[in-house]
């Protein structure tokens, strides 16, 4: 089980990274709701660029740690997650914790929620010259730029390390360094890329 100490430094990136991905607008939005449609309209093409919280249950996916983590905020904490009455998606979604306004769990999302760009996300930031990487399918931000591995060990899951006071400030600081860049483009062609790639 990981300490506190670590499960604060935990959720201090969770809310740099979350004010990152806040860049990309209404984008999971967007892209939840036109999945939805193309389901109920029985299309399943395409389905590898669908709403990852629909296609995915990284709830179930990584139960172990989650479950011992969400605990200890509420007990009960996955009694108020139900599944959306839905058809079958081709993965093992949707997640239990979509809701309406996105995502239900506050803190101690699992690594995965918490870092991954999915292949929209990765056009846009292509689009706007953020990066050059491919844009097929979904890629943590670690692959884009260089952060120190530590979240396993803050999160408690696979081979345990020491993490440090100055590691920690390492991710978070690059995490704004990109952000930073992200933020300087123009809101509206953010906006125009967001859009092409939906």
């Amino acid at each position: 089980m990981t300490n506190s100490q670590y499960l604060k430094w935990f959720h201090g990136i969770e809310k740099v990274l979350w004010s990152f991905f806040g860049l990309f607008d209404d984008l999971c939005d967007r892209c939840a709701t036109m999945t939805i449609q193309r389901v109920e309209s029985g299309d399943r093409s395409d389905h590898d660029a669908w709403c990852c919280c629909m296609i995915d249950n990284q709830v179930h996916d990584n139960w172990d740690a989650l479950n011992t983590l969400q605990a200890r905020l509420d007990p009960n904490w996955y009694e108020p997650l139900k599944r959306e009455k839905r058809p079958r998606m081709p993965g093992n979604g949707p997640c239990p914790a979509l809701g309406p306004c996105g995502c239900r769990l506050k803190k101690y999302r699992p690594i995965t929620c918490t870092t991954q760009l999915c292949s929209k996300m990765l056009a846009v930031l292509k689009e706007l010259g953020l990066i050059d990487a491919p844009t097929r399918s979904a890629l943590q931000i670690e692959d884009l730029i260089s952060l120190p591995d530590i979240l396993p060990s803050l999160y408690g899951v696979g081979r345990q390390s020491k993490v440090t006071h100055d590691q920690v400030q390492a991710y978070v600081n690059t995490v704004k360094e990109f952000r930073s860049q992200f933020e300087t483009i123009p809101g509206n062609r953010r906006k125009a890329a967001i859009t092409r790639a939906l």
